[in-house]
């Protein structure tokens, strides 16, 4: 698929400004906070749509159909809300930096353990499981990114809906009434509105991250926007069963550095035959 400039800028700006209209629906409900937490979660996806977009339209992702029916799984966006928030909060760290020009330039940026596996899962998982091709894992893409690809946060916002039914007929769950709840994820929708908004203007603070991050990208969606990539299915291999072959297959990874306190690594990704 080809991508328009000025009709991707369109979109991204139509996110955003349906994430806003959906906090200020989010606060008029506060006084039932449960429809709140929902509504504050809805514009936390929009926002992710807006952030997928403007790595589109910055030549950072491809604009391929696995890609573009992304948007529209809650796991896949709310995958891509743990990369946002990383990068908002290292963007108010390097801003406070630049104010107080004390900007230290032997920091070794890193990605966390829970964004390299939310960019793994994304691409490994989500993407070659909507273009119908075999998901590929690994044991170590586990924690918060796990939790929230088997649909944690979508129950989340489900359960903050709904009226949940036991198979006997009786009431599993209500929607709760939490107010610490609504507060929580209505200052995570702002949060993300904000950050969305520095992605569109393309003003960012914190560029090593962000430079980062999308050569990660750049590199392990490169096969996802050559041309019949999905084609070559890898080297095969006979496996002396009829009708069964062996197959293996190279793909680019983000790795997952689990970091002692105080201790920094230099990112990268790394190739695995599958």
């Amino acid at each position: 698929m080809v991508s328009d400039a000025n009709k991707l800028q369109g979109s991204i700006h139509a996110c955003i400004e349906n994430s806003k209209r959906l906090v200020e629906d989010a606060e008029w409900a506060m006084n039932q906070p449960s429809a709140g937490c929902a509504l504050a979660m809805l514009a936390q996806e929009e926002c992710a749509k807006a952030f997928v977009l403007a790595l589109v339209r910055d030549a950072i992702l491809p604009w391929t159909e696995e890609v573009r029916r992304s948007l529209s799984i809650h796991e896949c966006k709310n995958l891509v809300m743990i990369i946002m928030e990383w990068l908002s909060t290292v963007n108010e760290l390097r801003l406070s930096e630049t104010l107080a020009r004390n900007e230290r330039s032997d920091d070794a940026p890193h990605l966390p353990p829970d964004v390299a596996t939310a960019i793994n899962i994304y691409r490994h998982e989500m993407i070659e499981r909507i273009g119908k091709r075999s998901p590929e894992s690994c044991s170590e893409w586990r924690g918060l990114a796990r939790k929230v690809a088997e649909g944690h946060r979508d129950r989340k916002k489900q359960t903050a809906l709904y009226v949940g039914i036991r198979k006997d007929g009786g009431v599993a769950s209500q929607p709760p009434m939490s107010v610490e709840a609504f507060d929580e994820e209505l200052t995570r929708a702002k949060t993300l509105i904000e950050f969305a908004k520095d992605v569109d203007r393309k003003c960012l603070f914190a560029r090593r991250e962000y430079e980062l991050f999308a050569e990660i990208c750049r590199t392990m969606f490169k096969d996802l926007s050559e041309p019949n990539a999905g084609d070559s299915p890898g080297e095969v291999f006979p496996s002396g069963i009829p009708g069964v072959v062996f197959v293996r297959r190279t793909i680019m990874v983000a790795d997952v550095v689990l970091l002692e306190i105080g201790e920094q690594v230099e990112p990268r990704t790394d190739t695995r035959s599958v």
